[in-house]
């Protein structure tokens, strides 16, 4: 199995298996990402492909290869901001999953709870939600999300605090 590193290496000369590897490697992050932040999944498919085509047009930017996944969730970051602006909204969709060795009664409060926290999510700003799903949903370094967002470390450890302050006391609502 190739790294990132060949792989980039690869895609500079045009390699076109290359950037299949790389795209069968990344599109669920990227995706997750892009539907959290779009909750729309037709938008969310369109601007993950949108970052892959970008990405690929576009590698020969890229200046330093270990900095490829905050650099492709850049890429992403910019296609749902530009498909907000475009459309104006922030729309709220839902794509359950349930275990099917779920009781009814832990089906039920699962989903409850995920839309509860999905509604909460989607009420934050969208530089809040932005954070909290880079950091929290996607499991990125400090570094990677201000790398992303063009942010410091400080700002983003701050938004981040707010963010889940915020969260909280929203919640509260709900479970106390």
């Amino acid at each position: 199995m190739q790294t990132d590193t060949e792989l980039i290496q690869l895609l500079r000369q045009g390699n076109r298996q290359a950037f299949a590897d790389v795209y069968e490697r990344h599109k669920s992050a990227i995706y997750r990402y892009c539907l959290r932040m779009l909750a729309n999944t037709d938008a969310a498919e369109d601007a993950t492909h949108d970052t892959f085509m970008k990405m690929f047009q576009n590698i020969s930017s890229l200046r330093d290869t270990n900095s490829f996944l905050p650099w492709l969730f850049h890429i992403a970051r910019n296609e749902v901001l530009m498909y907000i602006r475009d459309n104006k909204r922030n729309g709220a969709h839902n794509d359950e999953t349930v275990w099917d060795e779920s009781t009814p009664h832990e089906i039920i409060v699962l989903i409850e709870t995920t839309e509860v926290v999905q509604k909460a999510l989607q009420n934050l700003k969208s530089e809040y939600r932005e954070v909290v799903l880079l950091r929290e949903y996607e499991q990125l370094s400090y570094a990677q999300i201000a790398e992303i967002t063009g942010d410091t470390e400080s700002s983003v450890k701050s938004r981040l605090f707010k963010a889940r302050k915020a969260l909280t006391r929203k919640l509260r609502e709900y479970y106390s």
